[in-house]
This record gives structure tokens, C-alpha cells and sequence, in this order.
């Protein structure tokens, strides 16, 4: 009796089933189907990889999980045709993911050959991807959408964002759920998992109003005592807002600057940004205080954003080719000369200090810098920020092509004087691997 209770209950819980599957439409959202009678697995926590997102991880702070190589030789070159603009993300298996200037996604394995290409629309990438916590690829497109691929190749979800895809220049933040948050221009989108659109905000629009626009990149805000902040972006005005859904986004406070590329979380309660191209800046999360930890002198500007050492010294290089470790109080404790010979600012520049701090203006490791010849500027670029491993090996590539390994000592170890004419990324591929992305579409890695 029992039995046949339970099977009266199955059979009117089926044909509900199939009644709702009949009448309710489907969604914008292409996603895998779930069979209520199978059990599903679902992989929750920071994606992972060598370099799952833009500055490595949700909170951009430049440091490897993995070790540099401490003597980079060549490994191998690939060329995707076109040409590459966005950074490459490296997934657990050590195979590069690269969204090329065509709206196609390359993956390659840990030697260079490519394993699959997949078409993913008609419109190209605009913000760099990001792997999740399952490892689909997120691809936020120039039509609006976004476009989740899986490691096999194959086309998960594509889900339009109701954006300006051109407005979507921001790299996305993925969450330890397996979701993820995109920014276009001053609305926030928020997916989960399976690519659905779960939460939706914008800034609100004031004429002539630089708040209205995200700039730099999504963070993943700390738990203060007030509670998780959620995600962090800055504005063009250099505003700090945290947004934690379903609640609206909340300023924090402002950095008094523009921040071009965004902010980094160098502690338990504190955003750094470079700020102006000038000055970095620590914002306090809870109180919205800020404090100038360096200034640069006239003539002279930073490439942000800055990058976190295993020691909690903060790494900032300007353009003219000089690199700089500073600890928290703002005094410096490493100098190292990134060019051969660094490129001179007009006379009398400095890197000052900022008010009451010893600065950055003292002889260090590499020298100090010199006048050009009669003073005449030269043309700078600015260059990819460095990245750190856990040993405390610095990695660089400069905007003319020189690249290579910085060991704990402050000696710097040559992988190419110019691996080519236009590098934008180095990112880490790896144990002992790296890898250097360039806009004329070659991938360049280096070993041991």
C-alpha cells in the first residue's frame, strides 16, 4: 500500500513536471539542463590556475601562486593572426585561453599547440576574460553579452546583459559561487553559475558627473567588522563604491584622483591605487580616510597598478624605468633598474616623498636616475605592471620589449632585451613558467 502511495505521488510530481516545462518559455540564457533525478556537482571557491583573471586573482594583487623562473629561457612562441589585445587567461592544467581581435577563443596546451578554437558570436571580446570557479570562460562581448565557453570548447550560456558592450572595458570579477560580476560604463550586472542575470544596478546618472562611470577594475572587497563588503570599484572620479547585492552600490569615500587601472586590496582593510599617474594612495575601507604613501617628482609618472610582495611590500615602477619597493610607512627599500640604461627624466626630477615620509628619492639597488642628454624628454609608453611570485621574484616586461626576472637579491636576469615590439601582459604560466602576451598576437614562453 505503501508503495503504490508513493508511485500515485510520483506519477502526478511527473506529469506537473512536464505541465510547467509546457507552458513556461524559455530564457534569454542558454544553460545546461538539470535532471532532477541526477545528482549535480558543484565546484564553489577562487577559480583556479596560475592566472584565472586579469593581475591574477579577484583581488588584482599581482602576486603568483606559482615561482617565476629564476634563469627565463625560451620555451615557445605562438602567433594568433590578428593580433591580441586582451590579456590571456592560464587555467589548473597550465593551458593559455586566448581571446583574440576576431570573436574566436584559442586554447592552447602547456606546450603551445592548439587544442581547440571556438567562434563564440558576431561581435568581438571587450574586457579581458575570466575563468570561474568551474573554469568556464567568461567573455564579455562589444554587442552585449556575455558568453560562457567550457573547458571542452563548447558554448555554455550567452546571455545579453542589456548594456553598451562597448562600454564593457572593465574586467569581470568572478565570485568563490562560481558567478560573476560585469561592469559596463555605471551598470553592474551580476550572473550566477549558469550564466542567469540574478542581480542589476546602475549608478545614478547626475549630468557632468564623473560617478557615473566604472573605471579601472572589479575588486573583491574584504570582511571588515561591519561584514563582507562585497565587490569594490573606483569611478573616473576616483570614488570608492563597495556593492553587495540586493542592496544598492554604497560609496565608501573618494581617492582624489583618477585611478587609471583601478585598485588593489593590500591589506585587511585597505585599497591602494595609483592615482593621477603621481601618487599612491592607501583608501581605509571602513572610515574612507586616505593616506599619500608616495608622491613621484615632476616629469615623472607611475605605471600602475601596483603589485603586493610576499612581504607585504608594495611594488610600483614608473615610466621612465625604474622600479620601487616601498613598505607601509611609505619608506623605500628596494630599487632596481628595469631599462638599460633607465630612461632620464627632465632635470631636476625627483621621486619624492610623500609629506613627512622619507620618499623614494635615496640611492638604492640599480642606481639613481640621471638628466638626459640637454634635458630633452623622451617618448615614454607606459608598461605592463610587474607581477610577484611567493619566493619574491619579480617579473617584468617594458613597453620597448625588454623582459626577464628580478631574483630576491635585487639582480635582474634577462629572458629577452626585446621579445618584441609591443608587449602588454606577462603573466605566469605555471611552475617556473612564464608568459608574455604581445599586440602583434605572439605568445612568448619562458622556463627553466
Amino acid at each position: 500500500m505503501t508503495w503504490k502511495s508513493t508511485s500515485i505521488r510520483g506519477a502526478v510530481w511527473c506529469a506537473a513536471a512536464l505541465l510547467f516545462a509546457a507552458i513556461v518559455p524559455p530564457s534569454g540564457a542558454r544553460a545546461d539542463a538539470i535532471d532532477p533525478t541526477m545528482p549535480r556537482t558543484l565546484v564553489v571557491g577562487a577559480p583556479r590556475g596560475a592566472a584565472p583573471s586579469e593581475r591574477l586573482d579577484a583581488q588584482r594583487s599581482g602576486r603568483s601562486r606559482t615561482l617565476f623562473p629564476s634563469a627565463p629561457l625560451h620555451r615557445w612562441e605562438h602567433h594568433i593572426t590578428g593580433g591580441l589585445e586582451l590579456s590571456p587567461v592560464v587555467d589548473a592544467q597550465n593551458n593559455v585561453l586566448v581571446v583574440g581581435t576576431t570573436p574566436d577563443v584559442i586554447k592552447l596546451d602547456p606546450e603551445g599547440k592548439e587544442l581547440w578554437r571556438v567562434r563564440f558570436g558576431a561581435s568581438a571580446a571587450f574586457a579581458a576574460p575570466v575563468l570561474t570557479s568551474d573554469a568556464t570562460l567568461v567573455i564579455v562581448t562589444a554587442a552585449g553579452q556575455a558568453v560562457g565557453v567550457t573547458p571542452s570548447g563548447s558554448i555554455r550560456f550567452v546571455t545579453p546583459l542589456g548594456v553598451r558592450g562597448r562600454d564593457a572595458d572593465t574586467p569581470p570579477l568572478a565570485l568563490d559561487d562560481g558567478g560573476v560580476i560585469i561592469a559596463a560604463g555605471g551598470a553592474l550586472v551580476e550572473l550566477d553559475r549558469d550564466g542567469a542575470v540574478r542581480a542589476r544596478t546602475a549608478l545614478e546618472n547626475k549630468t557632468g558627473s564623473a560617478d557615473t562611470r566604472v573605471t579601472g577594475a572589479l575588486v573583491q572587497g574584504p570582511t571588515t567588522d561591519a561584514g563582507p563588503l562585497g565587490a569594490l570599484f573606483t569611478t573616473e572620479s576616483g570614488s570608492v563604491f563597495a556593492w553587495r547585492p540586493p542592496a544598492a552600490p554604497r560609496k565608501l569615500g573618494s581617492l582624489g584622483g583618477f585611478p587609471r587601472r583601478g585598485g588593489v586590496i593590500t591589506g585587511a582593510r585597505t585599497l591602494t591605487a595609483v592615482v593621477d599617474s603621481r601618487r599612491v594612495v592607501d583608501f581605509d575601507l571602513p572610515t574612507g580616510i586616505t593616506h599619500v604613501r608616495a608622491n613621484s617628482g615632476l616629469g615623472v609618472q607611475l605605471d600602475g597598478p601596483v603589485a603586493i610582495g610576499p612581504d607585504g611590500l608594495l611594488f610600483v615602477a614608473t615610466q621612465l624605468g625604474l622600479l620601487f619597493g616601498v613598505d607601509a610607512a611609505g619608506n623605500e627599500m628596494i630599487r632596481v633598474a628595469l631599462e638599460k640604461p633607465p630612461l632620464a627624466p627632465p632635470i631636476g626630477s625627483t621621486f619624492a616623498p610623500a609629506a613627512g615620509q622619507p620618499g623614494l628619492g635615496r640611492s638604492g639597488v640599480g642606481g639613481t636616475v640621471g638628466a638626459g642628454f640637454f634635458g630633452a624628454p623622451a617618448e615614454i609608453k607606459p608598461s605592463p605592471a610587474p607581477i610577484i611570485d611567493r619566493e619574491g621574484r619579480i617579473a617584468f616586461v617594458r613597453a620597448a620589449g625588454r623582459a626577464g626576472v628580478i631574483n630576491p637579491k635585487g639582480t635582474v636576469v634577462l629572458a629577452s632585451e626585446r621579445v618584441c615590439s609591443s608587449p602588454f601582459a606577462a603573466l605566469p604560466a605555471g611552475e617556473k613558467r612564464l608568459l608574455i602576451a604581445c599586440r602583434d598576437g605572439g605568445l612568448w614562453l619562458y622556463g627553466e
